[in-house]
């Protein structure tokens, strides 16, 4: 860790991070520090790194000029790095589907990141249309808590999408009370009531 990097780390975790809630409201204070945070992301420590991505995760969308670092962490080889990036790439760039909906879609496949890509996408709603078969290719999964994030997941997407409309009615016989009960409640929300 070098001293400039400590510097800046120092700096954003004083005052209970006081200086990163300042940036969500101060367009020239994250104009300060999002690229100090960027240039972090850069390291070859993925302490540094981590650290850099819970930072701009705390800024929120002001960062969002740091989403294509972000998405680019999405596919790294540490499993806490990708899950963080994951995480902070739905924080900061909800809001601009074209810079975080396919590394989120991506990140999909990995059992990991799986939900946390599902809750971001479900969040984005019907601009994250793009994921939609890949969301909906999760239902297949073994784990009962990630087919019923893709049913919520999709429905939040399209919920007229016509594969929905199918995976709301196969839900309602799934194996598990936790998925049927989803799309009881999405049956009764929708147009499929």
């Amino acid at each position: 860790m070098s001293v400039a990097e400590l510097a800046i780390l120092k700096r954003v975790n004083a005052d209970n991070w006081a200086a990163l809630y300042r940036c969500r409201w101060s367009a020239s204070d994250a104009q300060e520090l999002v690229p100090q945070l960027q240039k972090l992301l850069e390291s070859d420590d993925p302490l540094i790194i981590n650290e850099a991505l819970r930072a701009l995760f705390r800024i929120g969308t002001p960062a969002v000029s740091a989403a294509p670092e972000v998405a680019f962490l999405t596919r790294s080889q540490d499993p806490l790095t990708k899950q963080l990036a994951v995480l902070t790439l739905g924080q900061i760039a909800h809001s601009v589907p074209s810079l975080c909906v396919e590394s989120l879609a991506v990140a999909l496949a990995d059992p990991l990141c799986c939900r946390d890509a599902m809750r971001s996408l479900a969040f984005i709603g019907p601009k994250a249309i793009g994921a939609i078969d890949r969301v909906l290719n999760r239902f297949r999964d073994s784990d009962a808590k990630i087919r019923k994030g893709a049913l919520v997941t999709a429905t939040a997407i399209d919920a007229e999408h016509p594969a929905v409309a199918e995976l709301i009615n196969d839900a309602l016989s799934d194996r598990s009370k936790i998925v049927r009960d989803a799309a009881a409640k999405l049956k009764n929300e929708s147009k499929y009531g």
